[in-house]
């Protein structure tokens, strides 16, 4: 036996042949797929950029038109030094198509990076990630940012301001999950005791075209905190652009806030809380009786009222509805059950009071607001509960949080820019009702685009898998048509002029037939030439 034997050589692990494991696909080459509808191909298209939102690019051609990308960036306040610099506009161009894209988180942005063909349609040189994002909104000043993006909200409807409008100002209220700068508890109907952020808005009523935001911590959900913002947002306009007057829910109608009106010379109309001295004012007027019908199955009577602490005396206008059995004239009524007041039965003396009750107060007479049509005017304000739903639940209003509050102030104007934007351009297709991004996202923006060169032209394809695109294609296609005969014909007129041009054509039913000032004399013989 051989003292030291030597260790066998293990023989050599075979190899797999070629054929066991069949080779990847080439990026060049299709291979079978076969599925329950049979037998397919598939390739992949690298050398090919595609877009799902392919009808962004007709978005773009309105922005071009009325120059609202141009003018949007000339004077941005964020800049950057060094060739390694991501560049304002990319930046600007990611958040908006993120935006426009219904996202509503920083992370999400990073779900648009491949998108070239919408970047090239915007002038980028390339789409950032959510880093970059969030360090730029860090990067500009607060508040000089927050007045270019106020300049920006003003601008992109105030020729059309010169016309009678009316403003809501209201506030909704946005929870705070995790640590966060200005996250308060503080008045929270939905979740109590959570922390929150509000965001006093101003709208402008009927065309729902937001006019500002401020975003505060979560105890300054007063009405007082949000005629700050009103206040600043007014005296930046001339004094014959301001509205007719204003309006706003029980959280406005304090002694403060109708007094600065007041001095202000703008009228308003307010609800009133339903505090001792307004609650003895229903009780005198429910013995007196004197109701008359306001009609849609609501009763009006008119007061004067001074409660303590008021510095006047001041119209009042009590609303009720139509009493049980009695005859409904008009539509029937939408009942408030929230904000209105019900008399318990048999309280003060008064007669059993099923309906409800609702006091308003204001500085306009009977010429100015009728007695009977001062129900339905107020009623309109819940309109605006309507936009915070829009811009809240289809667009991601709040969304966009880091810790500090300066980065979501500016968030939050940017998504209410971009959501006045995507509005005007809806209209162009429907001037008489307003589609919310549920609906005119999928119609007017997704479609398969494919970008394409070919004797030194650029095309993208666009296909369409909307259940009506036939009557989509014709729509955008004439649409597009007449945008780019109106630049044609408006190459030489001034940013102010194009842009008002093109708001007549887009508020033409809210405005009866009226042109804006500041429209070229000829500029209508022109276009419908």
């Amino acid at each position: 036996m051989d003292p030291f034997p030597v260790a066998e050589t293990p023989p050599p692990k075979e190899e797999p042949s070629p054929a066991a494991f069949p080779a990847a696909p080439s990026p060049c080459n299709a291979w079978p797929v076969d599925t329950p509808g049979g037998r397919f191909f598939a390739e992949w298209a690298h050398d090919t950029p595609t877009t799902r939102e392919g009808q962004l690019l007709f978005f773009a051609q309105f922005l071009q038109a009325g120059q609202r990308w141009e003018e949007f960036l000339r004077n941005c306040p964020l800049t950057y030094h060094g060739n390694r610099g991501s560049g304002a506009a990319n930046v600007l161009g990611t958040v908006m198509l993120g935006i426009l894209s219904g996202h509503w988180r920083y992370a999400h942005l990073n779900s648009v990076r491949g998108d070239e063909v919408n970047a090239r349609v915007l002038g980028l040189e390339r789409l950032v990630s959510e880093d970059v994002v969030r360090a730029a909104m860090r990067r500009i000043p607060e508040e000089q940012g927050l007045n270019w993006l106020r300049e920006h909200l003003r601008g992109s409807v105030q020729p059309v301001l010169d016309h009678p409008w009316i403003l809501d100002v209201d506030n909704t209220v946005k929870c705070v999950y995790g640590h966060q700068q200005g996250a308060e508890v503080g008045y929270n109907p939905d979740k109590p005791g959570r922390p929150s952020l509000n965001y006093h808005s101003y709208f402008m009523a009927n065309t729902r075209i937001c006019l500002g935001v401020d975003v505060r911590p979560g105890k300054e959900h007063s009405g007082a905190k949000g005629f700050e913002g009103m206040w600043r947002m007014l005296n930046a306009l001339p004094r014959e652009q301001w509205p007719t007057f204003v309006r706003g829910d029980c959280g406005y109608g304090s002694e403060q806030g109708m007094v600065e009106c007041e001095r202000a010379g703008l009228p308003y109309l307010f609800k009133l809380r339903m505090t001792r001295g307004v609650k003895d004012l229903v009780k005198l007027c429910m013995r007196q009786g004197g109701w008359r019908d306001a009609g849609d199955g609501w009763e009006a009577m008119e007061a004067t009222l001074k409660l303590e602490g008021w510095s006047r005396w001041r119209r009042v206008v009590l609303v009720r509805e139509v009493p049980a059995g009695a005859p409904l004239k008009g539509r029937r009524r939408r009942r408030d059950l929230q904000s209105m007041l019900a008399l318990p039965e048999g309280e003060g003396g008064v007669a059993p009071w099923s309906g409800k009750i609702s006091v308003l107060v204001t500085s306009l007479g009977e010429a100015q607001i009728p007695l009977l049509a001062t129900p339905r005017i107020y009623r309109e304000r819940a309109d605006a509960e309507n936009i915070y739903d829009e811009l809240k639940n289809q667009w991601g209003w709040g969304g966009f949080t880091t810790q500090s509050l300066g980065p979501t102030r500016l968030m939050a104007n940017l998504v209410a820019l971009f959501y006045n934007w995507w509005n005007l351009y809806a209209r162009l297709f429907d001037g008489e009702h307003h589609r919310e991004a549920i609906t005119s996202r999928p119609a007017l923006m997704q479609g398969v685009g494919r970008q394409s060169v070919s004797g030194g032209q650029r095309k993208v394809r666009i296909t369409l898998v909307h259940e009506k695109a036939d009557v989509i294609m014709q729509q955008v296609g004439f649409n597009s048509r007449q945008m780019q005969k109106f630049m044609a014909i408006t190459e030489r007129w001034s940013v102010a002029q194009k842009w008002s041009t093109l708001l007549t054509v887009i508020f033409r039913s809210w405005l009866g037939g009226k042109w804006l000032s500041g429209v070229p004399p000829d500029a209508l013989r022109e276009l419908m030439a």
